[in-house]
């Protein structure tokens, strides 16, 4: 943290102010749990512990006389001086900052930073002491958490929870920008069989090749989402229907090749209906809803006539055509 300098005080003089003035200058700064650092006025370690040497892999000849800022994560200073300015409104202790350092190695550390203002005998701020908590390990199983919230945990996609965020992204830019949106709706002919007849680890591993195939054929744009057991979904916004019908038969083309595994070759159905969207006025739960129908009604064609499968209206007729 750095504060506003004493009336006719430098660095160097704050340097000295604070060897001579630190409360912890002997083992029990040095020797702390955790991390800890003082800054004079300019911003600029003038001391550190060995817990903080450790933490960031510089020696302490390294570190002192070098500002804070220079291992900050240009990204995070604006949170930094909003928190300094805080610690000087309050005139004592600040907020807590998480914010990312610069490891020796050239790797990113998240850590939390609570400052203190320090005083001279005139009651003049002159610097600040900082105890840094390394809480990386903390933020990235924050992160994995939030991740696995809104992907499928098997296959990795998108899960529903993302999904209607996505069509009504989709749709919003088709207001904006024309075109269609395009939901297809793809489900596993018969899926409990292959379970049945080759075990539950050949039906999971059908789904995770599923999913990558869906990942191959779509667009960087496009969402791919797996709604539950072997059904997914893919949401594209595209110049027209006919864009949206030459996708839906890449989807069942791509996701109706056997799938072939170390001796043993699985013959794969798929049905996949669409709905397209046209125009403005439509909710994603409908959008959705309609595309399920559009694939409900594919499978019943095919097994009302198996021998002549007839794809349904392209324009998904009904809830939201």
């Amino acid at each position: 943290m750095s504060v506003a300098p004493r009336p006719g005080s430098d660095a160097a003089t704050d340097r000295r102010t604070a060897a001579a003035g630190d409360p912890l200058a002997g083992a029990g700064f040095e020797d702390a749990p955790v991390a800890l650092a003082i800054t004079d006025s300019t911003g600029n370690w003038v001391r550190v512990n060995r817990m903080l040497c450790e933490l960031l892999g510089h020696t302490a000849e390294e570190l002192l006389g070098t500002s804070y800022r220079a291992l900050t994560l240009p990204e995070d200073l604006a949170a930094d001086d909003a928190a300094t300015e805080a610690m000087l409104a309050a005139g004592g202790r600040g907020e807590p900052v998480e914010k990312r350092l610069r490891h020796a190695d050239g790797r990113l550390l998240w850590v939390r930073v609570t400052a203190t203002l320090l005083r001279d005998a005139e009651g003049l701020p002159w610097g600040a002491i900082a105890g840094i908590e390394d809480i990386d390990a903390r933020r990235l199983r924050d992160a994995e958490l939030a991740r696995l919230a809104l992907h499928d945990p098997l296959t990795g996609v998108r899960n529903r929870a993302l999904l209607d965020d996505d069509i009504d992204a989709a749709l919003q830019a088709r207001d904006r920008d024309g075109g269609v949106v395009a939901v297809c709706y793809l489900d596993v002919d018969d899926f409990k069989d292959v379970n049945d007849r080759y075990g539950h680890e050949v039906g999971d591993f059908l789904l995770v090749v599923l999913a990558t195939r869906l990942r191959d054929v779509r667009r960087e744009t496009d969402t791919v989402a797996r709604l539950g057991g072997d059904e997914f979904a893919l949401v594209a916004h595209l110049p027209d229907a006919d864009a949206a019908e030459r996708l839906r038969q890449r989807v069942e083309r791509a996701c109706a090749e056997p799938l072939v595994m170390t001796g043993l070759t699985v013959p794969l159905a798929v049905s996949v209906g669409i709905t397209v969207i046209d125009r403005p006025g439509h909710t994603a739960a409908d959008v959705l809803a309609a595309a399920d129908t559009a694939m409900y009604q594919l499978k019943r064609q095919r097994r009302d006539a198996p021998s002549t499968p007839t794809p349904p209206d392209p324009m998904g007729r009904g809830t939201a055509g």
